[in-house]
């Protein structure tokens, strides 16, 4: 049996700790914060991300370093990786599709599939995660492949985020087709989700509660009568909503076969801003 090779990245929400726990390897995004550059996980954590993006009027965010990957792909070789399966958020708003496009021409010893999934953040990252455990149970590339392009096709992988000030989306570009509508905005809090590889809004709501409340309605309506699904919880830097949506969605996380309580990753924050919250699904 082929030996393979899992790849995520911190556009998907993955921390570098996760990479032991779970089999996987994760590339850090690049990041700009005033006049410094840090590396995502690497270089900057999380919390203090948050407890300081506020201070900067240039945040930007980069693909990882094109030596990162290579040297990451020489690492699983030389441990006797014979495949790598480079699985990617959506390429509308990452550049990871490119970056590994660029690589597989020319990398050798090892056969490398990417696979985009059309997601951001933790419902990319779920997939992942996912593909590990079935290439833990034995399944070859292109079973595991196959499996991923069905939760594609089925759209069983989801994200429902609130942001709680739309000034970083708007201002990375992620936003745009929104922007003429801020004003609408005004005191409303939209519910945002993955539409077609895009950012999207499906609801909308007045005040933190009752948005919160629309954000828990849809998760609920989402997962359904699914008996297996995933689910992560992420925020940035608001512990007390990620307490209210844990007790809310206390039946959902007790039912679920994983759950994943995050903090979004800097790159991810970059656009999410402070006190975002959310959820992630994975249904199978």
């Amino acid at each position: 049996m082929k030996k393979i090779a899992i790849f995520g990245d911190t556009s998907q929400d993955l921390t570098l700790d996760m990479q032991e726990k779970y089999g996987i390897e994760i590339l850090s995004y690049q990041l700009q914060m005033g006049e410094e550059h840090y590396k995502d996980q690497v270089d900057i954590q999380s919390r203090e991300f948050y407890q300081r993006m506020e201070e900067y009027e240039v945040l930007s965010t980069g693909t990882p370093n094109l030596q990162d990957a290579i040297d990451a792909l020489d690492k699983v070789k030389a441990q006797g990786a014979e495949e790598a399966i480079l699985i990617t958020s959506s390429g509308k708003l990452t550049g990871m599709v490119q970056l590994y496009t660029a690589m597989v021409s020319s990398y050798e010893g090892l056969k490398l599939h990417i696979f985009e999934t059309n997601q951001i953040a933790a419902s990319a990252g779920l997939q992942t995660i996912y593909a590990a455990e079935l290439r833990d149970q034995g399944k070859t590339s292109e079973e595991i492949l196959q499996e991923l392009e069905s939760i594609k096709k089925e759209k069983d992988a989801s994200i429902f985020a609130l942001f709680r000030t739309l000034k970083y989306i708007i201002k990375g570009g992620r936003f745009n087709k929104y922007k003429g509508m801020l004003g609408t905005f005004l005191h409303i809090n939209p519910l945002l989700q993955a539409v077609d590889g895009e950012v999207g809004v499906i609801g909308k709501a007045r005040g933190k509660k009752k948005s919160l409340q629309l954000l828990v309605d849809e998760v609920k309506k989402y997962i359904g009568d699914t008996k297996d699904y995933r689910i992560a919880i992420f925020s940035g830097n608001n512990d007390k909503e990620v307490e209210e949506l844990q007790k809310l969605l206390k039946e959902e996380i007790e039912k679920a076969k994983m759950v994943i309580v995050t903090e979004l990753t800097p790159m991810l924050g970059v656009h999410a801003g402070p006190e975002a919250i959310g959820v992630s699904l994975l249904r199978r």
